[in-house]
């Protein structure tokens, strides 16, 4: 793939603010780490991984709800691309701390991944047992 030299630029500050938020993450820095996930986000908004990293900081800063609605905004926007077994692990984890429901909003979240990921995907991310 060529980039253009905007694109590789681009490319470059993502990786700088994730390595960045990652450092703060093993430093116990989640609030720092928070911002450099943001702004890595706001330079590639789709990329899950970096909404994933910001959704993990908001659990750890006590903001379950905004970790949870998070999550399920990106997964919900394109299932197709943004079903992440990693990202689908860390939302059935906050589905637990979060309610009683868990299992339910679990068992829409597999049917999700059932209908745009197929016999690939890691089903045990869910954590159903």
């Amino acid at each position: 793939m060529n980039y253009s030299d905007n694109e590789h630029y681009i490319v470059q500050v993502f990786c700088i603010f994730y390595s960045r938020g990652y450092l703060k993450v093993s430093q116990g820095s989640f609030q720092e780490a928070l911002e450099l996930f943001q702004d890595a986000s706001a330079t590639d908004a789709n990329n899950i991984s970096a909404v994933n990293n910001l959704a993990v900081c908001l659990l750890y800063l006590g903001r379950l709800k905004e970790a949870i609605t998070m999550l399920e905004g990106i997964i919900h926007s394109n299932p197709a691309v943004n079903i992440h077994e990693g990202a689908v692990f860390n939302l059935a984890t906050l589905y637990e701390l979060e309610s009683s429901r868990a299992l339910n909003k679990k068992q829409a979240l597999l049917e999700l991944v059932s209908k745009h990921q197929g016999d690939g995907f890691q089903v045990s991310s869910l954590k159903m047992g």
